[in-house]
């Protein structure tokens, strides 16, 4: 009987938690417009932190098989409550409605964790633009710096592997906008346990001082692509060279240009990794000094071939596009754009649903202003244009 009495707890739905008012002065959000999942919580989260507005968000992922809140959404919103040293109404598991009322962004060490194998990245995705306009604390050790602390997936299905925020993401935002960050995977976490964990290191940006607006229209020659594997506890042993090996020969078909291949295989310890995983990480260097990625982690029932074979395609068409960025990067770039100073522009391939709602989120929540078009006779891409709400740091701490 107590079994049974377990078991119909554990199918109960989390309760809706109680009505809460909604202030009169908040900017109110659709959560279920265009891409109508957790990128428009994360998006509109981190730019009412950054410029002190409260929102309400409702109709949260209205439309998924399971609406509502889940873990990884809810860490990620109370993260960057902590963040901001704000106030969350509506924070509980399942919850179709919130309201975040931030205060003030200041530099600290924080804890984001989902408890499940929810991805590290998307956590770091939301909190790494709030930390950037994080005031200084001088009881810390450098001032200007903040430590992010990601508990969960780290190579999560349907989100940017944590090796892609290392070699794709933070490199080129610390290319094109000079951005002091760091990022140290110290374990890996998989499906369905997680238990993974990284440390971000953000340092803010001085006091009054925009970014700087980006042109990203010229790709150069693609020079390098490295195949990078892992993997991970008890899987066959042969699973990482398989999956490199058939990256490679997809390559070889698909992309007919001279190119340097390199190939990185990792093979982690019971230490560096919690459970059983593999993934793959490619990565395609230009001589303008852009990086491209693809990166996809081994799922049930899907051999490693697929796998290196599905990586490598996706690599390639968007190589074929002529665009500076892959179809991971170019939404994780329209906040930025929509926060710095002048006008931005970004050569990328056919827009995605994600981009299209970043945008959204962007100009409802700051003056930025996008637009988008594609260059005469030209099929292959689109280029995004934006200009800037010029927010500063100062300007960010002016509540």
């Amino acid at each position: 009987m107590a079994q049974k009495t377990q078991q119909a707890k554990e199918k109960t739905p989390h309760a809706q938690p109680e009505p809460f008012p909604i202030p009169e002065k908040c900017i109110q959000i659709d959560g279920s417009i265009l891409e109508g999942g957790g990128q428009i919580l994360r998006n509109a989260a981190a730019l009412a932190a950054i410029t002190g507005q409260t929102i309400h968000v409702d109709k949260i992922r209205a439309g998924r098989s399971k609406p509502g809140l889940r873990p990884q959404h809810l860490t990620g919103l109370r993260l960057i409550t902590e963040l901001s040293g704000g106030a969350l109404h509506g924070g509980a598991q399942n919850s179709c409605a919130v309201t975040l009322q931030p205060r003030a962004l200041q530099c600290r060490h924080a804890v984001g964790d989902t408890a499940t194998a929810g991805s590290c990245a998307l956590l770091a995705q939301a909190a790494l633009p709030c930390l950037l306009y994080a005031a200084p604390d001088a009881s810390r050790e450098p001032p200007g710096a903040s430590t992010l602390e990601l508990r969960g997936g780290t190579d999560a299905a349907m989100a940017p592997s944590i090796s892609y925020l290392q070699h794709v993401l933070l490199p080129t935002l610390r290319r094109l906008f000079g951005l002091t960050l760091d990022l140290q995977l110290h374990r890996r976490g998989f499906f369905p346990k997680g238990g993974g964990r990284a440390e971000l290191t953000v340092h803010s940006l001085e006091q009054g001082t925009p970014l700087q607006a980006i042109n990203l229209t010229d790709r150069g020659d693609i020079t390098s692509i490295t195949v990078s594997v892992f993997q991970a506890g008890l899987m066959k042993p042969d699973v990482a060279q398989r999956m490199a090996s058939a990256a490679e020969a997809t390559l070889q078909t698909r992309w007919q240009h001279p190119v340097e291949l390199h190939r990185s295989i990792s093979l982690e310890s019971k230490e560096r990794a919690v459970g059983n995983g593999a993934g793959i990480l490619l990565t395609a260097v230009t001589s303008a000094g852009r990086i491209l990625g693809a990166s996809v982690s081994q799922e049930r029932g899907r051999q490693p071939e697929e796998i290196g074979q599905q990586a490598a395609e996706e690599l390639v068409e968007d190589l074929q596009t002529v665009a500076c960025v892959d179809r991971w990067m170019q939404d994780q770039l329209i906040i930025f754009m929509a926060l710095a100073q002048g006008t931005s522009r970004m050569s990328c391939g056919e827009l995605s649903l994600h981009t299209r709602t970043a945008m959204c989120i962007a100009e409802k929540l700051t003056t930025a202003k996008f637009r988008v078009r594609k260059p005469k006779g030209d099929v292959q891409h689109w280029i995004i244009e934006c200009e800037g709400a010029v927010v500063t740091a100062q300007t960010a701490m002016a509540r």
